[in-house]
């Protein structure tokens, strides 16, 4: 008689790690593809801000929108990265 394997016995499905990493590198690709795309945005709008052939009101407007772009993407820069390098291991007192 055969015998079953164990997770067969449990009725967990094993997926495979190398389709997790593959996702998580499509992912981690778009969003830094996005990021860019904000930051590139932000400079075409301080660009067209500090261009002297459209009206004055346009080109407060493409200041303070390309300045807005410029701080919000530098804000999630400053949340996306860790805030340490290495992890720190801490060690519980012993009494």
């Amino acid at each position: 008689m055969p015998q079953a394997t164990p997770s067969a016995v449990t009725g967990r499905t094993v997926r495979p790690r190398l389709f997790w990493r593959l996702l998580f590198a499509q992912v981690l690709l778009l969003c830094a593809f996005l990021y860019l795309s904000l930051i590139t945005l932000a400079g075409y709008l301080l660009m067209l801000g500090f261009d002297g052939e459209h009206p004055q009101p346009q080109r407060l407007m493409a200041l303070a929108g390309g300045g807005l772009i410029l701080l919000v993407s530098l804000w999630l820069l400053k949340v996306a990265m860790p805030r340490r390098i290495s992890p720190v291991m801490v060690e519980p007192e012993s009494r």
